[in-house]
């Protein structure tokens, strides 16, 4: 059940970077700690959660601040006039080590780089950044985790490389008896290397884009696999799950494909993790 915005457990934690590690040529992993991520809920999976980036110094305008609830953050982060605004953006809470008071981010560097993907490629030792999560003494530790098979032993993952974390997290966390289907999307090969070998018990497709637009060797991958098994997964009811992410003009596209094959829409959760349209705002 969602949790209703004015209960939200996700607080701001005022976070420091660690370091960094280039893990592929599309990765950069971004390690932050700070004893307050104690607190944090440790449930990975695909949990979305918000950072607001530091301004050019490093630093944040006043009103913004660890220990926020989200209504108070959003509220101070709303009332500033927008060119002073941190950029906002949702990321997965990868690896949550709450015992070591470290969260590591995984970030996928556009071409060209966004905000947060400049941020990350840039960020050193010291430096601050406001993540927003779910605190665990404010209960709700699942709060913004969009994968929920059920019963499911049979799942269908289909992402591009902006979701390889929260598909990382989903593979590990399924049972011995769950078998997934994982469909990605790729520019470099080597970006889905960094899955294995947690899909090597699994059935995994890798997709090139070769030059085509971001979702649409994903779409086309997904709509043969439907082909070839759509009729026979809508059987097996709360058996199967799916998860299905990319960029956010052809996620429509995703949910008619399994629509057309007569699966259930409750078993099926789409996402859009980005969007191919020009923002109005860096």
């Amino acid at each position: 059940m969602p949790v209703p915005f004015l209960q939200s457990p996700n607080v701001l934690f005022d976070t420091v970077v660690q370091g960094t590690r280039r893990l592929s040529p599309g990765f950069v992993r971004v390690t932050l700690g700070d004893p307050s991520l104690a607190d944090f809920a440790p449930y990975e999976q695909d949990q979305r959660i918000k950072i607001l980036l530091p301004d050019g110094l490093g630093g944040y305008p006043g009103g913004l601040r660890g220990g926020l609830a989200e209504q108070e953050w959003r509220r101070a982060w709303r009332a500033l006039p927008a060119a002073e605004r941190p950029v906002m953006r949702s990321y997965t809470a990868h690896r949550v080590r709450p015992g070591r008071h470290e969260l590591d981010l995984d970030v996928f560097v556009h071409e060209p780089a966004g905000p947060a993907s400049r941020w990350a490629l840039e960020a050193s030792a010291g430096d601050h950044l406001l993540v927003s999560g779910p605190d665990l003494r404010r209960g709700h530790p699942t709060h913004g985790v969009q994968w929920a098979p059920e019963t499911a032993t049979t799942v269908l993952l289909a992402a591009d490389e902006t979701a390889f974390p929260a598909v990382d997290g989903i593979l590990r966390s399924l049972g011995e008896e769950v078998r997934a289907h994982v469909i990605l999307e790729v520019g470099d090969p080597s970006d889905a290397a960094l899955l294995q070998p947690l899909a090597a018990r699994h059935r995994v497709e890798v997709h090139e884009r070769g030059g085509r637009s971001g979702g649409d060797a994903l779409v086309d991958a997904v709509e043969r696999w439907l082909r070839a098994h759509g009729s026979s997964v809508a059987t097996l009811g709360l058996g199967f799950a799916a998860w299905l992410v990319t960029e956010s003009t052809r996620v429509p596209l995703l949910r008619a494909a399994t629509i057309a094959r007569g699966i259930d829409p409750a078993r099926v959760h789409t996402q859009g993790y980005w969007s191919a349209r020009p923002r109005t705002t860096d």
